[in-house]
């Protein structure tokens, strides 16, 4: 009875047509392309963000070289609340597990052959949760329309980024001078409850959900400003210590463990920028492929990222590479292997640590059609080298 009604459902959806006419489906294809595009970012679709004030301190002295300096207050406003170990705790312990979102934006709509991925609403979060179940979180269709990004934090909440049409049925230009258009700032319960909404939106600027601690969200603004927006009151302060900002367009950008996270599309460099000291670490992403990254995850412990690709030879094998901030050493790992039917080729969807070892969820659809998102994630586990 079950794998008659999975049948239906997906010849019903095979019918449909998606609607091109509306605002609200072009900012979902406007997003849906920001999302491919955004490796380190994002919710789809796509990011999330854990972050520890003795992992910052000392991955500040690694880049630096020297004994930490005293941190301006830019710094000061993004630094959680809480007191962390400076050196990786090597008991378990449920604070090193990090919550996994999954980022399937880019799998959507119909692909060459046919195939697509179908999800919850898009107004739901979506994240993988122990025993490989996926759970959903929903929004109010009377806050946001669609979901842009969100990122988990402390208590099991939610920073949500998430846009909403004010003149629905008005068909008007896309783009950051549109009227009628709000974006939303979202504190969320695991329950769904909305603790916190602001508009965050300023008319002629677009504006990117890259960052969030328990206390603050980092936005991205253009032109090239990354500001820190205190969750409490909404004051926003410039973190000018990561002036020259990289360009939104050419650059993939993640704010993590106090760190400012780049990826250039042009030279395929990840670029690791302390926001306390401006100071930098460089590595070079080219042997894989960089423009097909899709997700990224600092360690509990703030020594090593964590990064989903999509193989650069064909990008038919899902890879994870390890990163150490402090010296650029790249560690690489195999996680899926070749297409199947098709040439349906896998993609990453989110990666999280639990303790040292790192959980990899990847999409694969087991045939040309239309699947479940269910039906269609991998996970696997790849342990500490």
């Amino acid at each position: 009875m079950t794998d008659d009604i999975a049948e239906t459902i997906r010849r019903a959806a095979d019918t449909v047509p998606p609607s091109r006419s509306d605002l609200a489906a072009v900012l979902r294809r406007h997003r849906a392309h920001r999302r491919r595009r955004a490796a380190l970012a994002t919710v789809a679709a796509a990011v999330a963000v854990t972050v520890v004030t003795g992992a910052t301190v000392a991955l500040n002295q690694r880049l630096a070289g020297t004994a930490p300096a005293q941190v301006p207050a830019t710094a000061q406003q993004s630094a959680p609340q809480t007191q962390a170990p400076t050196q990786p705790s090597t008991q378990p312990s449920t604070q090193q597990e990090q919550r996994l979102p999954l980022d399937a934006g880019w799998a959507l709509g119909a692909g060459k052959d046919g195939t697509r991925v179908t999800v919850p609403d898009v107004r739901a979060l979506l994240e993988l949760r122990a025993g490989e179940r996926i759970v959903t979180t929903a929004v109010p269709a009377a806050v946001v329309d669609d979901i842009r990004a969100w990122l988990p934090i402390d208590n099991k909440r939610s920073v949500v980024l998430g846009g909403k049409n004010l003149k629905p049925g008005v068909q008007r230009d896309d783009g950051p001078d549109v009227t009628d258009y709000s974006v939303r700032l979202l504190v969320l319960m695991p329950d769904g409850q909305i603790t916190q909404q602001r508009e965050v939106r300023v008319q002629g600027q677009d504006v990117q959900l890259i960052g969030a601690t328990a206390t603050t969200a980092y936005l991205y603004r253009t032109p090239g400003r990354i500001m820190a927006h205190d969750l409490a009151t909404g004051a926003e302060q410039r973190l000018t210590t990561l002036d020259p900002v990289p360009g939104w367009d050419a650059n993939t950008l993640s704010v993590q463990g106090g760190i400012l996270f780049a990826v250039s599309q042009e030279s395929c460099q990840l670029t690791a920028t302390a926001l306390d000291t401006g100071r930098k670490t460089t590595t070079d992403l080219r042997p894989w492929s960089c423009p097909t990254m899709r997700a990224a995850r600092l360690s509990p412990d703030g020594r090593t990222l964590a990064v989903a690709v999509n193989d650069g030879a064909g990008d038919a094998t899902v890879r994870l590479l390890k990163v150490d901030v402090a010296t650029g050493k790249v560690t690489a790992s195999p996680v899926s292997g070749g297409v199947v039917a098709g040439n349906l080729r896998p993609g990453p969807l989110g990666v999280a640590w639990i303790g040292t070892t790192v959980r990899v969820a990847w999409v694969r659809m087991p045939a040309p059609g239309v699947h479940t998102l269910s039906e269609s994630t991998q996970v696997t586990d790849v342990p500490a080298n």
